[in-house]
């Protein structure tokens, strides 16, 4: 498993519409994904992210099975 790194709070919140970001699934399972859009609170690209931590918001699952590990390309 790898190690879980989140990125800075400001690097979360420097995430805009359009950019591409590399999700971990399971921690282990790297996934690109588009940026859809972004409130204050969150961050979807079609999976929910919270903006201050990157971890995936789930309501239909109790625990944390992603997060975003780094932003590959912003607009």
């Amino acid at each position: 498993m790898q190690k879980y790194i989140p990125l800075t709070k400001e690097q979360y919140h420097s995430i805009k519409k359009g950019d591409v970001i590399e999700r971990m699934l399971g921690f282990v399972i790297p996934m690109q994904l588009i940026v859809q859009s972004v409130t204050d609170d969150i961050i979807d690209c079609g999976y929910i992210f919270d903006r201050n931590t990157g971890l995936e918001i789930d309501e239909n699952i109790s625990v944390t099975v992603s997060y975003i590990s780094r932003i590959i390309k912003q607009e």
